[in-house]
């Protein structure tokens, strides 16, 4: 929906541009004439894109209050942030979606974490489940996306190892328990690459308490945005892993449960490092 309003925009903007320019297509000999095209379609580009950041603050406004479980909240959510990935220029290849359960199955999500727009990747591909995440704060005051972080219902934490991380689990319990999946990423900053860091095994009581099946998610090259030549389309690959059920990780503590996951994380990323390197 985003992706082609934007383009829709963009094209009305540009027509409208050469009427104020009076452009004379008949006088293709007039080298103003491709000066001020060239000037209309840039400012159209940028006046459509400054349009959708004032459709989603508008219409996220009036959407705040429908909770966290209201479906078409998460559908509004998931265009948008497909219109992000396209903006990126990324293309996501997802691999194991048929591991994804039905959508009356809620889960906790549970991924490796190399950027801030790993939200952006992964809600989409879930785009018949309601997901939540825990997630930064600061993530607020993205353009675009970052009113609808806070009215989709996620659960902000703190960058700091404090006292509002075991406020964020609880509170990430109690919305899965009222029927929503919930995200998290156990690594609890960036690793900025393909290699993973320290895994927080504290982010394993999301899913022991409520006794929930964890599904996992595999990212990789996520970290790569924005760092290729400006315009140039890459690839992100990500891999949903078969569900663990809560029978097949009880009576592990919350160390062998980080362990189980991350190891399982780290065989995909080995598998992906060898095929594409």
């Amino acid at each position: 929906m985003f992706i082609a309003s934007y383009y829709l925009f963009w094209v009305i903007y540009t027509y409208l541009f050469t009427l104020i320019f009076n452009l004379d297509f008949t006088n293709l000999a007039n080298p103003w004439l491709y000066v001020l095209l060239v000037v209309s379609i840039l400012l159209s580009a940028i006046i459509s894109f400054a349009t959708q950041i004032i459709i989603t603050q508008i219409f996220g406004i009036f959407r705040q209050n429908k909770g966290i479980k209201d479906q078409f909240n998460h559908k509004f959510a998931n265009s948008l942030l497909r219109f992000g990935t396209h903006l990126m220029r990324a293309k996501v290849i997802v691999t194991g979606k048929e591991n994804i359960p039905e959508p009356d199955h809620n889960f906790i999500l549970m991924s490796n974490h190399q950027e801030n727009w790993d939200i952006l990747i992964l809600k989409p591909i879930f785009k018949d489940h309601i997901v939540n995440f825990i997630a930064k704060a600061a993530l607020t005051n993205l353009p675009i996306f970052g009113r609808w972080i806070e009215v989709l219902g996620n659960v902000f934490i703190s960058r700091y190892a404090d006292r509002s991380a075991a406020e964020s689990i609880i509170k990430g319990i109690r919305n899965y328990k009222s029927g929503t999946s919930m995200g998290i990423f156990p690594e609890g900053k960036r690793a900025f690459g393909n290699e993973m860091i320290d895994f927080k095994s504290g982010a394993m009581k999301l899913a022991m308490k409520p006794q929930a099946d964890i599904l996992i998610a595999t990212q990789y090259d996520t970290c790569k945005a924005f760092k290729s030549i400006p315009w140039k389309r890459y690839h992100i690959r990500v891999h949903i892993h078969p569900i663990l059920k809560f029978e097949d990780y009880e009576g592990l503590n919350s160390h062998e449960v980080s362990a189980k996951v991350k190891a399982t994380i780290q065989k995909q990323l080995d598998i992906f490092k060898k095929e594409l390197n």
